[in-house]
């Protein structure tokens, strides 16, 4: 006994063209709608290369203003350090409180010393 299993429609044997050599507008179709989407993937894939690279320049330009900040903000944060040590210095500290505050070095000094 021979079981007959249907074949799906890819695997059937295909239909050899008319001897006149005169190919029938529906079969046509199949190769030029194929044509036209293959164009049209080619045609998105395109933009979206377009739109990466801008987008790619975007963030690039960012990216550098971010490093140009940063770098004015290092030089500034220097010279904050050094305007802070400038004055915090002994010898201005000094000068400060006898000029704005009157205070003056005491003429003796005693050391007390914790005896238990």
């Amino acid at each position: 006994m021979k079981l007959s299993v249907p074949l799906p429609g890819w695997l059937k044997a295909q239909e050899e063209p008319p001897i006149d050599g005169v190919i029938e507008p529906v079969e046509m179709v199949k190769p030029a709608l194929m044509l036209f989407c293959m164009v049209c993937l080619v045609v998105v894939s395109s933009l979206l290369v377009i739109w990466s690279a801008h987008q790619y320049r975007i963030l690039f330009n960012q990216q550098q203003e971010l490093v140009q900040q940063w770098d004015e903000l290092q030089v500034e944060w220097g010279q904050l350090l050094l305007e802070q040590g400038t004055l915090a210095a002994n010898n201005r500290v000094e000068s400060v409180a006898i000029k704005r505050l009157g205070m003056r070095i005491p003429e003796q000094v005693e050391v007390i010393r914790d005896e238990r």
